[in-house]
Formats: C-alpha cells, structure tokens, sequence
C-alpha cells in the first residue's frame, strides 16, 4: 500500500505525462480531430524513476511531431530562478522517464548558471554554497529506436493503448474504379465517400479532382484515392442492426485519420478513381496493375446502346469524344476485354440507371453477359430495391442490402472467386443501388496475392515495397532536411520503423561509377538473339549504385502513423539515405516503378515473356513498347522472338545492349515446320528496357501496349491525329536478366 505522498506524487507525474502528449500531438502537421478511442500511454512509475530508461516504439500519431521545448528552472512569468545540481538532474530524469513512456528521448541543448544559493547542512551544521542551473531540453521523436525490437513489440498494444500496429488479419481492401470516360466512375466515388447524391453535373465528384483542368472538363486524368470504413460493432451484436458507413459525412469526420479511428476495427476500403480517356490509357492502366487492386469495379454507363442527348448527365457518344473517326468504337467494351485479359477479380457497375430505358439497359446488358461467358466468368446480377432513397440512408447499410448479397458472397467462397462477376445496377442521381453497392464492398472477400518464391530463386527479398508515387516532406523535430516520401504498397513481408533496405534499382550507366566500368560485358551474338553461353546470374552489389541503402523513418498505413507495415497494404514510407552521396544525391533521383526490398534484389534490363502466339505475331524486332509490370510502366523495345521449345531461346541469358537490326517479324519464327500452329501455341518475347534497369519478378504478369503514335483507332482525315487504343497483349515473364 503505497503512501499518500507516493500516491500524490505518481497522480502528478501522470498528469506531466498527460501534458507532455497533448503538446507532442498539437505540434505534429497531421493531428487528429478524431473522436476514436484516445491514446492513454503507459505512465512511469515513480518507484522506477532511478531504473535506466527502456525507449520503445513511438506511440502512434507521434512520428512526425516537431517536439517539445521544455525551460526547467524557469518561472512561468519568465524570471530565471534556478535549480540545484541534484535537482536539475532529478527533474531531468522524471522528463526523461515521461518521454520514454512515449516513445521519445530528451536531448539538452544548453544547461546555463543563472546565480548561487547558500543553505544550511542539517547533518554538518555547514553553510553549503552551489550554483543554481536553468535548462532547454527538447522531448522529439525517438525514430533511431532498433528495428528488431519494434518487430517484438509491434505485435502487441501497449497497456491501454489501441492496437494501432495495424495487425496482418485487419481487413483493408483495395478497389480500383475503372471505366469509359463521362461512364460516372467519379460520381459515383463521390456518393460513396460523402453520402452525396449527384445532380447530373457531377456536383458529388467536385471534391475528388486533383487539377484545374478536371474541374473545367469534368474528365479525371490522375488516379484519385478516397477511402471509406464500415464500422459493424453494433451489427455484430444483433443482426438487424444495420451497418454505419463511416465516410465524410459522418459526424467529426474530416480526414483519413478520422476515418480510421471512427471504424472501431471494421473493414477499411482503399478506392481508387482511374482515368477513361484512351489519351490517358497509362494512367487508367496504371490504377489496375500498379496498386495491385484486390477488386476492380468496371463502370458501364446505361445509356451506352442508346441516345440520350438532351438529358442532363448524358453519356456522349465516342465520335463526340474521341473524334469522327471512332464512331463505332465502344470504349466501355475496350475497357472490360482490358479486365478479362488481365484476369482481374471484376465487379461490373452500371451506372446512369436513370437515364436508361428498359429495352437499352437490356440490350446492352445482354452484350456484357455474352462478353463474361466468353471469358468463362459467370455474372450474378444483384437485385436493388425499387425505391430511390434520400440522403441520410447513404450513411448505413440496411439489412435487406446485406441479404441481397449473400447469395454471391456464397459462391464466392469457392477455389476461384475470379470467375464470379456480380454486377450492381446504380444511380448516383437517384441513390439507387448505393446501399448494395456498400453492402458488396463490406462483404466482398479480400482475396490473397501469392508469391511463388522458387519460381523466383533464392535470391528473391522477404520484403518488397512497389513505389507508386514520390513526395517530398520536412524531417519532424529540430531538423530541416528535406526527407522523400514514397507512397505504394507492400507486396510482402513487413515494414518496421529503422528498418534497413535497399532503394532501387537506378540508371548507373548515366554515372559513370567505377563498378559499372570493371563490370565484364558479354559479347552479343550477330546471327540470332540468345545465342549467348550460358551465365549465371549475380546480385547487384548495392556498392555499384543501382542500389542504394536507406533507413525507415517512418510509416503511414493510409495517412494514419503506424510502426508497421504488413502484407498487402498500402501507404507511405519516410527513408533516410545511409549509402555514401556520388555525383546527384540518390533520394533526389527516386521515381516511380522502384522497389524498396531487403537483401540483394537484382536489377534487369532485358526479360523474356510468355505470350499467346496468335497475340504477338504483328510485333516485329526493335518495335517500340510500354510494358506494366507491377509498378513498372516503361519503354522497351523487342529484340527477339522465339517458340517455347526453340533451341535458340532455351536456357540462354543476355548481357549488354543489342542495337542491331534483326529485320525479321515474329510471325515467321517457327513456322517453316508448323509447329505449334494451333490456336493455344505460345511464343516467348524477349524485350530491352529502353532508358533504366527495372525490378521485375519471375512468374509476374506483363501488359504490353503500344509504345505511341495512332493506334487501331488512327484517323484517316487529313490533319486528325490518331487516338491510341486500351488493346494490349498479355503474358507472363519466364526469365529475366541483368
């Protein structure tokens, strides 16, 4: 039983603490306003006070605090009074102990004498005579803690603490909008996110467009994200209770943060809004390949096999949009044979249900159906109610929506969800099919992205971060370096604060390092392509610059702070470079398509891929490509073109550039005998990088599309440029190599 001095004492050191977090939280640029459980810290003891400090991992939502400057010593109008050695230390100590529990540290940046004091030694009956001491101390982040600890700490919540370590069994999923243009993918992201119905005019998008130019033609060109939360707590407990849709217009809400801590444990879901326009093909292919969505929704406007010219929110036709030229193109078929040949988990909306009749919604409808069969999908068609409903039912899903949906939810728990296609009829107008839609993104499966490691070989990293965008952000504390900000996902393995990786893989040709001179270089053969001896592949040492070591500083599970990163999610990573600077510094020249990976990942400039022969037979050697391949999207050229079991493309390897020549299509090789002439025969394709090394994985999927100028949609009148097409081949990379 402690004393009641004790008891008093622990009381205010509690109350410090308490102190200590709120200031640490008002400085960080992020602060929630959240209504969420709040973060109560694991208070010292004052028992434990003389005990050397146990720094941990810093509480969620402190990482990028700006700290805390602390005058000890120094009254609260000003005046310098002054403390005694001893009782500077022990103060000093009791702030340390209240950052520790925290997760920071205390550096003192100047410790001044102010003055003398005298008083009288009881024990001696000696006057005694010390100097009085004031201090500045700064409480910051303590973001150098070592990594394999956080690993054993991340796994379990501090005492009182909200487990905000995001653990691997959260349910996060990712969904990627994709679609024509003017098919309401953005509208309809708009009423998902704030309970907004539409008027037509795309007034619920308005919020969602990230440029100007958006704005003035209602058309995305960028991937916009949102994401939105399904607190069930309350269905849980009684299943006639509906489910709160915790978005924008939920009460406190005001960023993705506040989202987060207004789930209480629901499912989160990632959306992500692509481009239409064929002009921004790269971008709409990017939002389906590079996030790697666990679902795609395909909108198809309603009004597509009818006219409808004159009704507000109208779909235009295709000669309206892309030119006299396409005036039989179907851009939102384009887009679904684009999701069929990429073998995407597909979710088919069809939006504008107000502008549609009866006889054309079915007679489209119809051609969709065929088009899933083809494929070997099987569609299930979702029944809405017949009611529009207002506003407020946006922010719930009601039970009947949940019923509605059990029946696809069933045939999805099978060996292959992919083959089953549900399809949601909507109105962003009306609200129709809103809730059922919601109903669907709370109970769709979050289905798994396997890794086949052997395929990969032994040198394939435990953990890999695609990098899809850059930012650039100011170090929190005293510091003012310039820090990069990576956005992507985690393919796998985990992410832990002061983690050490590696960054890359960079253009080391373009500087001239002293590696890239001594490295040995393989003759090219002239008469045919992979006739080369066979090499055993290297890892790059990340000395020679195509990889460049760089430290976690910290992490972002969708803007919320978190020590951790797990499989599948996506968010943010602050690195710090800790590899020696050469000529430009590495951080500056991070882009798009780099990975962030542990061990020694190898850099390929040249990769062979798998194809359907009927596919690739028009590509001709040194033809000019865009190739996707996870979070790659560049430009490559072809070099080469063989049958599977050819003996010229069998267990070679290639080294070094091949700017020749080789003046022969692909749709002769092999073909002098006949093999392979039926219709499954494949045929490998080997293609070149054409500016820098990639990251590129054995066994993954590659899209190839043309590399520019008018595609199958060119126009014919004089001074009307062409419009590139959404077709593109798809394969599988078979081999790769440095």
């Amino acid at each position: 039983m402690r004393s009641p001095s004790i008891r008093l004492r622990q009381h205010r050191l509690e109350q410090l603490t308490t102190q200590l977090l709120w200031r640490l939280q008002q400085s960080s640029p992020h602060h929630s306003s959240s209504n969420g459980n709040a973060i109560v810290p694991k208070f010292p003891d004052v028992s434990t006070l003389s005990v050397p400090l146990e720094i941990g991992a810093v509480i969620p939502g402190l990482e990028e605090t700006r700290g805390a400057l602390y005058e000890i010593g120094v009254a609260d109008d000003g005046t310098f009074v002054g403390l005694a050695k001893d009782e500077m230390d022990e103060s000093i100590s009791n702030l340390g102990a209240m950052a520790a529990s925290l997760g920071c540290v205390v550096e003192v940046l100047r410790m001044v004498s102010v003055g003398e004091c005298e008083w009288m030694d009881g024990s001696s009956g000696t006057v005694r005579n010390e100097e009085l001491w004031v201090c500045e101390a700064y409480v910051k982040p303590n973001i150098s803690f070592d990594a394999t600890n956080s690993r054993e700490r991340s796994t379990e919540p501090r005492h009182g603490e909200p487990n905000t370590t995001c653990n691997p069994q959260s349910a996060q999923l990712k969904v990627t909008l994709t679609g024509s243009t003017m098919s309401g993918k953005s509208s309809l992201l708009g009423s998902l996110t704030t309970a907004t119905l539409d008027n037509g005019r795309g007034k619920s998008r308005l919020s969602l467009f990230r440029h100007r130019h958006e704005i003035e033609s209602g058309m995305t060109s960028s991937v916009t994200q949102e994401i939105l939360g399904y607190n069930d707590s309350a269905h849980l407990n009684d299943p006639v209770e509906p489910i709160d849709v915790v978005n924008y217009a939920s009460g406190n809400i005001s960023s993705w943060t506040d989202i987060h801590g207004n789930c209480d444990g629901g499912r989160l879901v990632l959306l992500s809004d692509s481009a239409g326009h064929p002009r921004y093909r790269r971008t709409a292919v990017r939002g389906l390949i590079g996030w790697a969505p666990d679902w795609t929704l395909l909108c198809i406007p309603a009004d597509t096999a009818e006219d409808t010219s004159g009704l507000t929110g109208s779909t235009p036709p295709p000669e309206e949009v892309l030119g006299i030229s396409s005036v039989d193109v179907d851009l939102s078929h384009e887009s679904l044979e684009l999701c069929l040949k990429l073998d995407l988990p597909l979710v088919v909306v069809i939006t504008k249900l107000d502008l549609a009749s009866m006889t054309g919604l079915k007679r489209y409808l119809q051609k969709v159906l065929s088009s899933l069969k083809a494929a070997g999908r099987v569609p299930v068609i979702l029944q809405n109610p017949k009611d529009p409903v207002a506003d407020p039912d946006l922010t719930q899903i009601p039970a009947a929506a949940l019923r509605s949906c059990e029946s696809v939810i069933g045939m999805l728990e099978c060996d292959n969800p992919r083959l089953i296609v549900p399809i949601v009829l909507t109105s962003a107008v009306k609200g129709t099919g809103i809730s059922t839609l919601h109903a669907l993104l709370y109970k769709l499966p979050i289905l798994q992205h396997g890794v086949d490691h052997n395929l990969a070989g032994q040198l394939h990293p435990r953990t890999l971060f695609h990098i899809e965008d850059v930012y650039s952000s100011r170090q929190g504390g005293s510091s003012d370096e310039i820090i990069p900000i990576l956005s992507g996902h985690l393919r796998y393995g985990r992410l832990d604060v002061g983690d050490e990786l590696v960054i890359g893989p960079y253009n080391v040709e373009s500087h001239h390092t002293v590696a890239e001179r001594d490295r040995p270089q393989i003759p090219t053969s002239q008469s045919f392509p992979g006739a080369l001896t066979e090499t055993k592949a290297r890892p790059i040492d990340p000395s020679a610059q195509e990889w460049r070591r760089v430290k976690v500083t910290s992490l972002r599970y969708l803007r919320l702070p978190v020590s951790t990163l797990f499989q599948g999610q996506a968010g943010t990573v602050g690195v710090h470079s800790v590899s020696k600077r050469i000529h430009t510094p590495a951080l500056v020249r991070i882009r798009k398509g780099m990975v962030l990976a542990d061990g020694s990942p190898l850099a390929t400039r040249v990769f062979v891929a798998e194809f359907a022969r009927r596919d690739v037979e028009s590509l001709s050697i040194r033809h000019a490509v865009v190739v996707y391949i996870a979070s790659v999207k560049a430009s490559a050229k072809v070099i080469a073109g063989a049958l599977p079991d050819d003996d010229a493309m069998e267990h070679t390897q290639y080294h070094g550039s091949d700017d020749e020549s080789l003046g022969f299509a692909l749709e002769g090789v092999g073909s002098s005998n006949g093999r392979n002439s039926n219709i499954n025969a494949r045929m490998l394709v080997t293609f070149q990088f054409i500016s820098s090394p990639e990251y590129v994985e054995m066994g993954s999927q590659v899209l190839v599309m043309p590399g520019g100028g008018p595609g199958i949609y060119g126009g014919q009148e004089r001074g009307e440029k062409g419009i590139a097409s959404l077709e593109g081949f798809v394969g599988k990379v078979v081999n790769t190599f440095g």
